[in-house]
């Protein structure tokens, strides 16, 4: 017969109370780092998300920009630099006089299928409570910007694509981090002044909850959850190192999931693995799914970027918000986002399989009231 523990649900966003904290901390702050702030980790991870869809849509001249990545890129294509380099300065000079103009994440295809019009597809990464200003000073402004931008390039926008006559098209995205495993992503552990551990994850799950249960285009929410626990969970230890072997024994590469060991079976023949399982399954929730992706996701980035690059640009350092195409050679920060990018959805789907070897299913929690 099955125990409670066997059946016991897990809810992706636990609530307000001792779950919810400010956000705003600084990652990454030993000498030699570069501090990253949880809004770049949070931008790093919705990059990685968008950057795949989008290329989707759009295969060819098409690139996806964070903001750091804005006042640098070159695509080496005459056009669209000229377009992307006027860009850059029209918003800088917004930003010298006091604001912060940069889009976070530009979807940018400078020729789209079927000879459509170029597209440039804003999103704004903020925390919940900052929704109605990012909306108004963010969204909205930048968009207005666009335009304004785009209509004094005319003549450079005509020489540089050798057109005639174009149409552009600059909008809020209507992506949104939809499956489950997009609307967490896992922090490294803390410890307080006093040494209590805390498990941390960034929820997107706050993005639907306005105009619920759609969202707004353009617009990526979140609040970041923290729970405490009090043991090293060798058990967490223990799979982690089985799951490190066997993809190493197999040379799996980055975003690519192993036919999964840990399943009913495996815990039959392991009851103690098992039991323990369950208890920090029924103590924590949702913050062990956090926990174990955390602890996966230098197992399953690849073996072959290194351990020093993995370990230096995600527990210590962080997942710095300026990957892809604009990376410089040899930047820890930007390998580490590339890398975290690939396997953040192969980490947390092997942690949520371990969940469902317990017995335990992902639940989305309800509309606020």
């Amino acid at each position: 017969m099955a125990s409670r523990l066997d059946t016991q649900q897990v809810t992706i966003c636990p609530g307000e109370g001792n779950f919810t904290r400010g956000a705003g901390r600084v990652r990454g702050t030993a000498k030699g780092e570069q501090n990253t702030m949880e809004w770049q980790w949070a931008q790093g991870a919705m990059f990685g998300y968008f950057y795949p869809d989008f290329k989707f849509r759009y295969p060819e001249a098409s690139f996806v920009l964070t903001e750091n990545e804005y006042t640098r890129l070159l695509t080496h294509m005459t056009g669209p630099d000229r377009l992307l380099n006027r860009l850059f300065r029209e918003f800088r000079r917004d930003h010298k006089a006091g604001g912060q103009l940069r889009p976070d994440i530009l979807g940018f295809c400078a020729r789209p299928p079927q000879a459509g019009p170029i597209v440039l597809e804003l999103l704004e990464v903020s925390t919940a409570d900052q929704a109605v200003a990012t909306l108004r000073d963010d969204i909205g402004y930048k968009l207005n910007k666009f335009e304004q931008i785009i209509r004094g390039l005319d003549p450079d926008i005509k020489e540089g694509f050798s057109l005639t006559s174009y149409s552009v098209q600059a909008g809020p995205s209507k992506w949104r981090p939809t499956p489950m495993y997009q609307r967490i992503v896992p922090l490294p552990p803390s410890t307080d002044e006093q040494g209590n551990k805390y498990i941390e994850w960034i929820c997107f799950q706050p993005t639907f909850n306005r105009n619920w249960p759609y969202g707004i285009d353009g617009l990526l929410l979140y609040e970041i959850h923290r729970m405490p626990y009090g043991s090293e969970l060798p058990v967490v230890r223990k799979l982690i190192d089985e799951e490190k072997r066997r993809r190493q024994a197999a040379r799996t590469p980055y975003g690519v999931t192993l036919t999964p060991w840990l399943n009913e079976e495996y815990l039959g023949r392991m009851p103690r693995d098992r039991d323990a399982l369950r208890m920090a399954a029924a103590l924590m929730g949702v913050g062990l799914l956090a926990l174990l992706a955390v602890e996966l996701l230098p197992v399953v980035a690849g073996l072959e970027l290194g351990a020093a690059a993995l370990g230096t640009g995600l527990a210590e350092a962080g997942a710095g918000a300026g990957a892809g195409v604009a990376a410089e050679a040899g930047e820890v920060g930007a390998a580490a986002l590339a890398a975290r990018a690939a396997a953040l959805p192969t980490a947390l789907e092997t942690a949520a399989r371990w969940l469902s070897a317990l017995g335990r299913h992902l639940v989305l929690s309800p509309k606020p009231a």
